[in-house]
């Protein structure tokens, strides 16, 4: 992929330079949902149109088995097992693959008989992740992987690289090597990782001089961008009762994230269903609009802000006086009941009409 993204949670650039006219090489990165992202790179043993093909099986194998939500080890054990059968050309795949959780940075990898990568935290310079490597794919029935875990800060930054950048090859025979490539990455550690991969393509061009490119190269840049402390979701439901399980769903989910416990997580989610439901119900007189849902984390002081907009009918659900529990069903006034739980569930609820919005702002600290 070339649609490099670049956000306030993460940054991806990457280079695959083929050794002939196509390669073994690949890299890939892909958001498995909201919250969660996974890049790779691999290398396959060979080159030209058969290492291709073989890449290509690899690497839609991979892809597979990660959107089904597998963890990464499990990912290349299948993997493994998958490119095993009838693999008649002999061929095997290196390959090192991080799957990370976006908001709490930790991200956890899996090795199969890849190079080392370099990584470098925001206040330091770059070292290499050496941890046991696993066996190549596609070599051995029966692999089992091991799992690894980072933890992102942020500016971190991750270069995972092919054997064809250490192992370039000059005129007296002498290898790029793991030093000279870790002396580089730390000269020009401030570039963009536009600049860098390029200057490090053409820092290896120099050192090869005359000789031919001796394999395929492929690198990759990740730099973790995300501000932990305060965060900010927001989502647009339609205003109908069949999109309250979304909304729910959404709300559950981000509430896993920040370690909410579950007790806690159902009663908020009682709130958010009686108002979302009186929403649904009155907002819009024609059934037809939408509702803004917005949820704002606060790490250091661990409050949650839940805010839903409508552009529906101007109501104050607050001005409606609260029931008397204490008389039995019959006896009580009807209505009111949702918005004296959500107010007795939430630490702080208020109401504001503005440019022609309903604005219920919800906090509660978990």
């Amino acid at each position: 992929p070339n649609n490099f993204p670049a956000s306030e949670e993460y940054n991806v650039y990457a280079q695959m330079i083929a050794a002939k006219e196509v390669g073994g090489d690949f890299y890939d990165f892909y958001k498995l949902n909201d919250n969660t992202v996974a890049f790779l790179v691999a290398d396959v043993s060979g080159k030209g149109i058969p290492a291709a093909m073989f890449m290509m099986t690899a690497k839609t194998i991979i892809k597979d088995l990660a959107e089904s939500g597998m963890a990464v080890n499990d990912i290349f054990t299948k993997a493994n097992a998958k490119l095993c059968e009838n693999n008649e050309s002999g061929m095997f795949v290196t390959a090192w693959m991080g799957i990370l959780d976006i908001p709490s940075g930790k991200m956890q990898f899996a090795n199969a008989g890849h190079n080392p990568p370099l990584l470098k935290r925001a206040d330091g310079t770059f070292e290499y992740l050496k941890t046991r490597a696993g066996f190549v794919l596609a070599g051995m029935e029966g692999v089992r992987y091991r799992v690894g875990e980072i933890a992102f800060s942020q500016g971190d930054r991750l270069f995972l690289y092919t054997d064809g950048v250490t192992e370039a090859t000059n005129t007296q025979n002498e290898l790029y090597g793991e030093s000279r490539l870790m002396e580089f990455m730390n000269q020009n550690e401030s570039l963009e990782a536009t600049e860098l991969l390029p200057s490090l393509k053409n820092n290896i061009d120099e050192f090869v001089g005359d000789a031919p490119q001796f394999d395929d190269i492929t690198m990759l840049i990740f730099d973790y961008t995300y501000k932990k402390g305060e965060q900010m979701v927001n989502k647009i439901f339609p205003a109908k009762i069949d999109s309250l399980s979304d909304v729910l769903a959404f709300v559950e989910q981000k509430l896993e994230t920040w370690e909410c416990s579950v007790k806690l997580q159902m009663a908020i989610c009682v709130a958010i269903e009686e108002v979302f439901v009186n929403v649904a119900h009155y907002a819009y007189a024609d059934g037809n609009g939408d509702v803004e849902f917005n949820i704002h984390f606060d790490e250091s002081t661990r409050n949650v802000t839940f805010q839903m907009i409508d552009g529906g009918i101007p109501f104050d659900p607050l001005k409606k006086k609260d029931p008397d529990i204490t008389l039995s069903a019959e006896e009580r006034e009807i209505g009111g009941l949702g918005i004296f739980i959500t107010k007795k569930t939430m630490d702080l609820v208020t109401y504001v009409y503005e440019n022609g919005k309903n604005i219920l702002t919800m906090t509660k600290k978990i």
